[in-house]
């Protein structure tokens, strides 16, 4: 067992940070799927198949990560040698994100070409993320060849690959989801209602996408900025993968709101003039002299509505 070095901070600080925020969106996800399943059991096949695949791959990294977390921190607490090693983190974290991000991609990718009918975008951000995939599991073969997780910060082309592609491909889909909605917003939804539901959809994509764009920025600005402390990286890259499921799976739930009806209610008084010969044609009374009777009618409707561009973009689904 060798000697705790002064800088021992630096070294388990960034992975255990990393290993408590991935158990914390576990969690988040935890949530999102309640909230999925108690309101969208009646879901095609092909997209209960997706968003349970995907919680079953982060369920599938978050008890990786946990041994991870064992690994370094009980079994071989104080052992350098040990907490060097990358154990299942060069599966768990770079393997397992570039997939879910390359599923959650080619998702959007297939809406965007519901929307636009277009098959040239979406096959290009397809493969870049395809791409971007491909180097993370590059990056993740690598980091278990060579045993040390000190040495991965080596291995720059393939990490740059994996994280600028993830980013470049969650900007490109915001900004052509978000376009097209705004097309179809403008020329073939006139009810404002449903110009409100679509802003709200716009919104949702590009916040969603420049979340997970952004995890992936501050990631590669560590790792090419900070080099000599590798071990930054592991935060921003063990949540990817569970920002990826989260903002999905958020997207879908956000339908709800589409299927609560928006009540409006209308009311309209009619004032009716009494003289002192008028009696109430109901009861019988006569009404006193010099009153008048205002009888207000209250209308009430259910409005309910499916929008063109959300039928296409979530009702499908």
């Amino acid at each position: 067992m060798s000697g705790i070095p002064p800088g021992i901070a630096m070294i388990t600080g960034p992975p255990m940070l990393g290993i408590c925020l991935n158990w914390g969106f576990m969690g988040v996800l935890l949530v999102q799927l309640y909230y999925y399943q108690e309101h969208f059991r009646d879901d095609r096949t092909a997209i209960q198949v997706l968003v349970y695949g995907l919680a079953l791959l982060d369920v599938l990294q978050t008890v990786m990560v946990t041994a991870d977390a064992f690994h370094w921190f009980v079994y071989g607490f104080g052992n350098m040698a040990q907490l060097d090693e990358p154990f299942l983190n060069s599966w768990d974290v770079p393997v397992i994100d570039a997939v879910i991000s390359l599923v959650v991609q080619t998702f959007y990718c297939w809406r965007i070409y519901l929307l636009c009918k277009a098959r040239v975008v979406p096959a290009l951000i397809v493969a870049i993320s395809i791409t971007q995939c491909v180097a993370g599991i590059y990056t993740g073969v690598r980091a278990h060849q060579l045993g040390h997780l000190t040495l991965i910060s080596t291995e720059t082309v393939p990490q740059t690959i994996w994280l600028v592609g993830g980013a470049v491909a969650d900007v490109a889909i915001a900004g052509v989801l978000s376009w097209e909605l705004l097309c179809q917003r403008s020329t073939t939804l006139p009810s404002g209602a449903t110009r409100s539901t679509i802003s709200r959809i716009i919104r949702l994509i590009v916040e969603t996408n420049t979340l997970t764009a952004g995890v992936a920025v501050i990631a590669l600005g560590l790792f090419w900025g900070l080099p000599q402390h590798g071990t930054l990286v592991v935060p921003p890259t063990a949540i990817i993968g569970k920002l990826y499921t989260n903002c999905l799976i958020a997207l879908l739930n956000n339908r709800i709101r589409e299927r609560q009806p928006s009540g409006v209610h209308g009311m309209q008084s009619l004032h009716l003039p009494n003289d002192n010969s008028s009696h109430s044609s109901q009861r019988g009374h006569r009404l006193s002299d010099g009153v008048n009777l205002k009888i207000h009618v209250v209308r009430e409707m259910d409005l309910t509505f499916e929008p063109a561009a959300l039928g296409k973009m979530q009702t499908s689904a």
